[in-house]
């Protein structure tokens, strides 16, 4: 309590930031750990599935089934963990500054082509791409535009190649004046591949504050000093396909540097529940979900 009573926006209290549990979970043979701090947001849940998680397994990812015409080609996922933080100031502020949540996932790419792979750098990029749009591009149509991806770069982690990147909301300069805050809003994740359809996602979304450079830090700082502790070890049969793919194309890279996408937004109006329409109901279409090239 003692740091917490010196606590400000500059520098909020995390409750037992410095005690670390590392969870481990064994992904088909492929190992996979993480050190974070405990959850501290005690109206949510924490989620963890581990140790054991079969990743062929298609009856734990989700049921896409029933998806409309705009989510088509969006990749199954099943979740291996997920935690969330409150930033604090003193004791006599009784709400939270700001919000992080983090969720790991393991995704399968049904739509993959058979001649490629995660594995192959250049195809796993395309296989983010279309991830992103997904996630923040034209089928999220109850969400403000985002610029994605942001800080596009490759990240060797404890030996271990990640692909890292960001997701902004884009705002205007009136609309930062107006709510500040929203530039504290913000995504990062890291990809990397397990197997030639399927990839894990380890993702933080913030939900900050004002003033917004105080909040960056401080999330930014937890961010990195989670990441920091990841560690995957694919098993020798995924290692050997990873050689594999790696001496069939051996030229294959990750772009060093990427712009955010172009999306064009789906149009939409508000739907008539009495008709059996949805809250939000497209009238024109934007961009499509980006294609694969092999």
């Amino acid at each position: 309590m003692f740091e917490r009573l010196f606590a400000s926006r500059k520098k909020p209290f995390v409750p037992n930031r410095d005690k670390l549990e590392t969870l481990t979970a064994n992904l088909s043979g492929s190992r996979f750990s993480i050190s974070l701090p405990p959850n501290s947001v005690p109206d949510i849940n924490e989620e963890y599935y581990g140790p054991r998680i079969d990743i062929y397994n298609r009856e734990a990812y989700d049921d896409l089934s029933r998806g409309k015409w705009y989510q088509e080609g969006r990749m199954p996922g099943q979740s291996i963990l997920k935690r969330n933080w409150g930033f604090y100031g003193p004791p006599w502020v009784s709400m939270e500054y700001g919000f992080l949540e983090h969720v790991i996932r393991v995704y399968r790419v049904d739509d993959l082509p058979e001649s490629m792979s995660c594995f192959n750098p250049h195809h796993l990029e395309q296989v983010i791409l279309r991830d992103l749009y997904f996630r923040y591009g034209p089928p999220k149509l109850d969400m403000d535009p985002r610029a994605a991806p942001i800080k596009w770069q490759k990240k060797n982690i404890n030996g271990t190649d990640w692909l890292y990147c960001e997701a902004h909301p884009k705002c205007s300069e009136q609309e930062l004046r107006e709510n500040p805050f929203r530039e504290a809003v913000f995504h990062s994740q890291l990809y990397a591949p397990l197997d030639d359809q399927y990839f894990i996602n380890v993702y933080f979304s913030a939900l900050g504050y004002a003033p917004a450079k105080y909040s960056i830090a401080a999330m930014d700082h937890l961010i990195t000093e989670t990441y920091s502790t990841l560690q995957l070890e694919l098993s020798p049969a995924m290692q050997q396909r990873k050689a594999d793919v790696a001496q069939q194309c051996p030229n294959s890279h990750f772009s060093e540097t990427r712009s955010p996408e172009p999306w064009i937004y789906h149009k939409v109006r508000e739907g008539d529940y009495r008709t059996g329409e949805d809250s939000l109901e497209v009238v024109e279409r934007g961009s499509p979900p980006p294609s694969f090239t092999p």
